[in-house]
């Protein structure tokens, strides 16, 4: 896995051992990414559920100012660090373990962002009350406490889930389907 474009453009990133981590593929990343050109440059970001860092670390690449970065798993977090470390980006991240269900309510004391990024396992879009435990946290997410007035929410999911098209101040305005993920755009209705 590497970072595809920007100032770390070809930057080979770690991955966690074993671990039910999903990067996503460069394509995918790069048609994101070309969605939201316009909106990277100056950005405050939250990549949720982090993974590898990958998201908000090619984000930062591309101009972002700053990022949080929060998964629970321990292994995740290393890996995130090794990576925010080889990308030399310790001055613009923010790595933190925890529970991002729990966790989201902490981001808003980190101040507003333009561009929050949650790419939960899959396993916890899966079911009624996983799905409602999900919407729920975008919910919050959308909260003027946490996303910016014109700030944007990119949630991906599975493909056979349906995602609602409102979620508490939130509006789907877009979804984008690859292969078996669905990637949705939500802003808050001005």
């Amino acid at each position: 896995m590497r970072i595809i474009g920007g100032q770390n453009r070809g930057l080979k990133l770690a991955t966690p051992k074993g671990r039910e981590v999903r990067p996503i593929l460069d394509r995918v990343r790069e048609s994101l990414f070309g969605i939201l050109r316009n909106d990277v440059p100056g950005a405050r970001v939250a990549d949720l559920f982090a993974g590898t860092g990958v998201i908000g670390l090619e984000a930062l690449s591309r101009g972002a100012e700053a990022c949080v970065l929060i998964d629970r798993d321990a292994s995740c977090i290393a890996t995130i660090r090794e990576n925010v470390r080889r990308a030399r980006l310790e001055d613009r991240c923010d790595v933190v373990r925890g529970d991002v269900f729990h966790s989201a309510a902490d981001l808003a004391g980190a101040g507003l962002f333009d561009l929050v990024f949650v790419d939960p396992p899959y396993r916890l879009m899966r079911g009624p009350r996983n799905i409602k435990k999900a919407e729920r946290l975008i919910e919050r997410l959308g909260e003027p406490d946490v996303l910016a007035g014109d700030g944007i929410l990119v949630l991906r999911f599975p493909s056979d889930v349906d995602v609602p098209g409102q979620l508490g101040p939130l509006t789907q305005t877009d979804c984008r389907r690859y292969g078996g993920m669905k990637i949705a755009f939500f802003t808050r209705e001005q």
